[in-house]
């Protein structure tokens, strides 16, 4: 595939018109818009960094290489016999290390539940899309565009229908009785329901417990269930469900 790529590539870097370097005015202008197509995505999704997010990183990134390809371009004064070495990808380095900081914004902890890594992924591999942009790799980087897009955007209905364990802590007050930690535990095995932890506390006039679940199911219906039938049931009495 490199031996088709690289050709029409060098026919891009050619171009020159009135001696402005038509190249990379369309590395940034690629770069702006494969950055828009990623972000574009996740606004419509109503993630924090959406459109202009991805386009600037995106957009920068192009920047950042082309200047790093033309400081190796350039001539720099020297004393004789002094050997001048320029890495042009050292710059390109501290784009991606910089870029995990964004990144890291994004990502928000609360509880036990973490949020934000799809998108601090995306910033990522935008970042990377500005670098190939900036290289002049165009097919490549349309490429790449395609396979994040498709990753974010179709990919998202795939994950939504793949079997996935979800957590619950539910605590349930129940009278106190010798059996009743073992039958509360029991009446969500019987629901279809995986106890994977419980634990009580006897209210202060010890004639009532709080039992806390840690539970695990596939198919949240029965837990929908379950949980409106505890409502209804004077047996027990919800007092939270927190998801974990």
């Amino acid at each position: 595939m490199v031996a088709y790529v690289d050709p029409i590539d060098q026919v891009v870097r050619e171009i020159w018109l009135a001696g402005v370097p038509v190249d990379s005015l369309i590395r940034l202008v690629m770069a702006t818009i494969v950055g828009g197509l990623v972000g574009l995505e996740r606004e419509i999704r109503g993630r924090q960094a959406g459109f202009r997010t991805n386009l600037l990183v995106c957009l920068g990134s192009a920047l950042v290489m082309i200047v790093s390809i033309s400081v190796s371009d350039r001539t720099w004064p020297h004393e004789p016999g002094v050997n001048v070495n320029i890495d042009p990808a050292r710059i390109a380095y501290g784009v991606m290390t910089g870029i995990g900081f964004l990144g890291a914004g994004a990502i928000i902890k609360s509880g036990e539940n973490i949020r934000g890594l799809t998108t601090a992924a995306g910033l990522w591999c935008v970042a990377a899309l500005g670098l190939a942009s900036g290289l002049g790799l165009y097919v490549i980087t349309l490429m790449a565009t395609a396979l994040v897009v498709l990753a974010l955007w179709l990919l998202d209905y795939v994950e939504d229908a793949i079997p996935k364990v979800r957590y619950r802590n539910v605590t349930v007050r129940r009278d106190w009785d010798a059996d009743c930690i073992s039958k509360t535990v029991q009446r969500f095995k019987n629901a279809g329901l995986y106890v994977v932890d419980a634990n009580f506390q006897r209210t202060q006039d010890m004639a009532k417990v709080d039992v806390t679940l840690h539970i695990a199911f596939v198919n949240s219906r029965q837990y929908y269930s379950l949980e409106r039938e505890l409502l209804n049931d004077r047996e027990y009495e919800l007092l939270s469900a927190r998801q974990i």
